[in-house]
């Protein structure tokens, strides 16, 4: 369940709707597997597995979180020669384009910034690599209050033509985000 946890971005990224729903059909068997542990082993041996168990679904949210930006970093890693000649060229290339079957998005700012579409998204919703100079997105956090309300500056806040949500840095002034 733990490998499951932190490959969960790459496995959504992947195999994009069918990622969440495998996440939840292993944790459905991690249960599963847990009530058969307790019941065979009696309270001695099933104790031990609760206790394993609650350790798994206490380290859950680090473990996401470190498996999400692993993800980002090693899918930023395998694209970065190609990311970082857009952001160099970016004064002399078109607002939209490819360059080695990486799409590219520029908003002219000031600053530049730019935008690396990643194959995710349902309707309108999608995210993105984007390479911001001034970490001015690094502001997006999803939403906040009742009534919600987003977090990212009300000048970030439509970039792209799409609502910015939230942004986790990768490194440097590359950002993983998402839009709807």
């Amino acid at each position: 369940m733990s490998l499951l946890l932190f490959i969960g971005d790459w496995l959504f990224e992947t195999v994009f709707i069918f990622g969440s729903v495998l996440q939840i059909f292993w944790f459905v068997m991690g249960v599963g597997v847990l009530a058969v542990s307790v019941i065979q082993s009696g309270w001695r041996g099933g104790l031990a597995a609760l206790v394993a168990g609650a350790l798994v679904v206490a380290a859950s949210p680090f473990i996401s979180t470190a498996g999400s930006w692993s993800w980002a970093w090693a899918s930023l890693q395998s694209h970065k020669a190609v990311y970082d000649q857009v952001v160099a060229q970016a004064a002399a290339l078109p607002d939209q384009g490819q360059i080695d079957g990486r799409q590219y998005r520029i908003e002219r700012g000031p600053p530049v910034r730019i935008a690396f579409p990643q194959p995710v998204g349902v309707a309108d919703n999608w995210g993105a690599v984007i390479h911001d100079p001034s970490d001015a997105v690094a502001t997006a956090r999803g939403w906040t209050g009742k009534p919600p309300k987003h977090t990212v500056r009300s000048d970030l806040q439509e970039l792209w033509g799409g609502d910015l949500l939230s942004c986790r840095r990768i490194t440097g002034h590359y950002y993983r985000c998402w839009f709807t």
